[in-house]
């Protein structure tokens, strides 16, 4: 973990109150950490803002965020060339399978972390599927790029407006039942018990990625603090985003 001030090289709208933001500057993450990014110059706000990484390599960091509260509208509001703080990465990443088929399952702006996994997966050679669920057809932000990336891909929306109409874990029901895999997940609660009860009836190992509300990012706080399924309780941000779903939802 470090900080370090970095530049703006584009701001981007991809979507309804979604933006993808890229930084000048390396970071050396796995998948499934995030940074902490201050939104303003001044101490107004004080704290700053988790961001997942949507991607990053030696010379660039993306986060994709959607437009939310306070800060980040002040976020969505800076320009190219302006420079923000960021500290990271933080947490624990997403472990990656040795071999065999990973099911990659998003729900809404649950994909945003799930860009740079599906980058590493398919460095590594696995045979990926990826699953894309969202309430509408205009919150599945960037779908060639995900789709590009992977062998299989299907597409879920709670209205019908594309691909099945219903939830993603619908999709994910029927892959598990064609082909075993490991799942990895990230979205809504719900959307995320879902995907831990059908992997574990297909005794597919799961692995979720969850939101809470952080404040200082590395586990001194304890304001995102979580019941874990063994009683004992974690911190999302230090000992996750990531769990074993098995970890975080009694079966």
């Amino acid at each position: 973990m470090r900080k370090q001030a970095m530049e703006i090289v584009q701001q981007e709208k991809v979507g309804k109150d979604i933006y993808r933001l890229t930084l000048a500057g390396g970071l050396a993450a796995v998948p499934g950490q995030f940074v902490q990014v201050g939104v303003s110059s001044t101490a107004d706000p004080l704290l700053k803002r988790p961001f997942s990484i949507h991607y990053c390599n030696g010379s660039r960091l993306v986060l994709l965020y959607q437009v939310t509260g306070r800060g980040t509208n002040l976020l969505a509001a800076k320009k190219e060339g302006e420079i923000l703080e960021v500290t990271g990465p933080l947490g624990r990443g997403f472990p990656l399978p040795e071999e065999g088929r990973a099911v990659v399952v998003a729900g809404g702006m649950g994909a945003a972390p799930l860009y740079y996994l599906l980058h590493a997966l398919k460095s590594a050679g696995r045979d990926v599927t990826f699953l894309y669920g969202a309430r509408t057809a205009a919150a599945l932000v960037l779908q060639e790029q995900y789709r590009s990336l992977v062998r299989h891909y299907a597409a879920a929306t709670d209205d019908g407006s594309f691909g099945r109409q219903g939830p993603v874990t619908e999709l994910l029901q029927e892959e598990l039942s064609r082909r075993p895999g490991v799942v990895f997940a990230c979205g809504p609660e719900p959307m995320l018990r879902g995907a831990a009860a059908i992997a574990a009836g297909f005794n597919s190992r799961c692995f979720v990625s969850l939101e809470a509300r952080m404040a200082c990012g590395v586990g001194a706080c304890l304001g995102c603090v979580i019941p874990g399924a063994d009683g004992r309780y974690r911190r999302v941000c230090a000992d996750g985003p990531v769990f074993a779903a098995e970890e975080v939802f009694p079966a």
